[in-house]
């Protein structure tokens, strides 16, 4: 195997190896959440709480059933207490996701069919509890008393690798070994033919 094969080979595997520690998704949109202490339907300072909730992915405005969102991931923290998936409490089968645009920023608010101990659309159990408010709503509940939450997807959404990208790389690599190949393969019987032609 040439110099030139070898280095090719050799920079197409470590940047498949470089994408394929990746995660394989195709963008990761995440809400920003802040919770207050009076449950008038606003959100101001000063906040008890703060969090994200984050997925694979992003569906467009509409209503979504949790399950349907890949890889979601709640991580609230509301009067010194954190809840985060291991404290859901609602059967995930019954959460609804509703993603909607006000104006530059797009909100996020869940509803369902309920069945958690506590009837809101989401609620979360641990050492404490939390609990969302049904219907769409942005009230919630936990054991300091009632408030107003509110999430806002951030800014940017961060693009990662999908697999085709890994597979359309290692192609590409491939190809250009295969060219190489085919190239020195030329030379080398250009070489014979001339020292034949010679003899």
């Amino acid at each position: 195997m040439s110099k030139n094969i070898f280095t090719v080979l050799t920079s197409s595997i470590v940047a498949v190896t470089a994408i394929a520690v990746s995660p394989l998704k195709s963008q990761a949109l995440t809400f920003d959440f802040k919770f207050d202490n009076t449950p008038n339907a606003t959100v101001t300072s000063p906040f008890v709480g703060t969090g994200t909730f984050s997925f694979d992915g992003d569906p467009g405005d509409g209503t979504f059933a949790l399950t349907s969102l890949p890889n979601f991931n709640f991580s609230f923290n509301v009067n010194g207490n954190s809840f985060t998936n291991t404290a859901l409490a609602t059967p995930l089968a019954n959460i609804l996701a509703r993603i909607g645009t006000n104006g530059s920023d797009r909100f996020i608010n869940f509803g369902g069919s309920g069945g958690g101990p506590f009837g809101g659309s989401v609620d979360f159990v641990n050492a404490s509890y939390l609990s969302l408010q049904p219907g769409f709503g942005s009230l919630y509940f936990s054991a300091a008393g009632l408030g107003t939450y509110q999430g806002i997807a951030q800014a940017d959404v961060t693009p990662v690798p999908e697999p085709g990208s890994i597979l359309g790389l290692l192609g590409l690599s491939l190809g250009a070994l295969v060219a190489k190949n085919k190239k020195q393969a030329q030379e080398d019987v250009s070489k014979v033919l001339l020292l034949t032609s010679k003899s």
